[in-house]
């Protein structure tokens, strides 16, 4: 039995600005006093906030806590998207868009009703792919819309039927957009929510036309993504999308023979790259990838769960706090090289919250992890995987994102 939690809320990486060492090039340097960084915090009654603040030093020290500090969303979801945060929320009060006004403050645009999204990306054009789907199962017609922040409105929408030949369904993991295609990645499932490992299966769009192309699939590896996660897909700095293959237990599947992977769609290409396979299970990691965060250029941080122990664990818990087992790589995925995370330990999964939970800059990644005695913010840093501890989190446990907005 699923229980979707009453609260959720992601952020995904705002790029930060380039800056040239060339005397030559008139690069505007980023003024501190324009920008401010964000969080999200939920408390132990699933009460969610966010709260603006202008120093990463603020989260390495001390505590954090929102009683009295943060403001309360109701929001269900949310994900930045050309510098604006939209929260995202299926009731009838329809999401919003927050962002920093010309004197710094978060304010809100109008509200616009999106309904019950599940799988949610950015585009490189600066808009916002969202997949909603019947989570009851009532309908196999899912529905892509696509959100532009700069009108604060919907300007495109879509159904198509994920239904396949066997009577069951597709649920989407992930979104993504690299030039004129939008790639949906997917899961097997039935009306009573069993999941069918398989193999890795996209389902390809025209953007912005939202017209369906072709669905994809390659057995090198397993089903990409999980439930709500939406980190079973990253698009690097090259344009190139990887995909992320958990084979694992903690992710809701039964693991099967087929080993936990990455696969590439080069840019500019609607198939999977039949040149590239890296293969996680059988690295020097033994490990299951259940999730996957760009940390610029062409690397990623991942979670992942030793694949001997992962059958003794709870189906699903990546999702819930039930196990206290996951480890942190940093990988390179052009040379396939992988730098182990050290000084961090074993922790739990991210409890629905992975989009946007990783916030990089500087060459440090700034992320929340939950072990069996507290929530703590870390410091990665990027080329040697060392950690650093950070705050600790009192009255919560996760910060489900961590970003950066520029005044407007």
């Amino acid at each position: 039995m699923i229980t979707r939690t009453k609260t959720l809320l992601a952020l995904f990486i705002l790029s930060a600005a380039t800056f040239s060492c060339s005397s030559d090039d008139a690069a505007p340097v980023e003024n501190p006093a324009d920008v401010s960084y964000v969080l999200a915090y939920q408390t132990n009654d699933w009460d969610t906030y966010i709260w603006q603040f202008e120093s990463l030093d603020e989260i390495m020290t001390g505590d954090i806590n929102m009683v009295g500090k943060g403001i309360e969303q109701a929001a269900s979801a949310g994900v930045p998207v050309a510098n604006t945060f939209f929260a995202l929320s299926g009731e009838s009060e329809g999401s919003v868009g927050y962002y920093l006004n010309s004197d710094g403050i978060l304010t809100t645009s109008k509200n616009v009703f999106t309904g019950d999204t599940y799988a949610y990306g950015t585009t490189d054009d600066d808009k916002l792919v969202l997949v909603n789907s019947p989570w009851d199962a009532s309908s196999t017609q899912n529905e892509l819309i696509i959100y532009d922040p700069a009108t604060a409105s919907i300007t495109n929408r879509k159904y198509d039927d994920f239904a396949i030949s066997n009577g069951h369904f597709l649920w989407p993991t992930s979104v993504n957009v690299s030039g004129d295609k939008l790639f949906v990645s997917t899961f097997e499932r039935d009306a009573a929510w069993k999941l069918y490992n398989g193999a890795a299966v996209v389902k390809v769009y025209d953007y912005p036309s939202l017209t369906y192309v072709k669905t994809i699939t390659d057995s090198r590896t397993t089903t990409i993504g999980q439930y709500y996660t939406n980190t079973g897909m990253v698009q690097t700095e090259s344009g190139d999308i990887y995909t992320f293959s958990s084979n694992s237990r903690t992710a809701g599947y039964a693991a099967t023979t087929g080993h936990s992977g990455i696969l590439r769609i080069k840019k500019g290409q609607s198939e999977f790259d039949s040149s590239y396979f890296f293969d996680i299970e059988a690295s020097s990691l033994s490990g299951r990838v259940v999730s996957a965060y760009p940390v610029g250029g062409e690397k990623v941080l991942i979670n992942y769960i030793p694949a001997s122990i992962d059958a003794d664990q709870g189906n699903w818990s990546f999702l819930n706090y039930g196990t206290f087992a996951f480890k942190c790589a940093i990988l390179d995925l052009s040379t396939k090289s992988i730098t182990q995370v050290t000084n961090l330990p074993d922790h739990a999964g991210d409890n629905y919250y992975g989009f946007g939970s990783a916030f990089t800059e500087n060459g440090k990644i700034y992320k929340s992890f939950v072990t069996n005695d507290e929530g703590r913010v870390y410091q990665i840093d990027v080329n040697t995987g060392v950690a650093v501890k950070g705050a600790v989190i009192t009255g919560g446990v996760n910060l489900p994102a961590i970003t950066k907005l520029k005044k407007q």
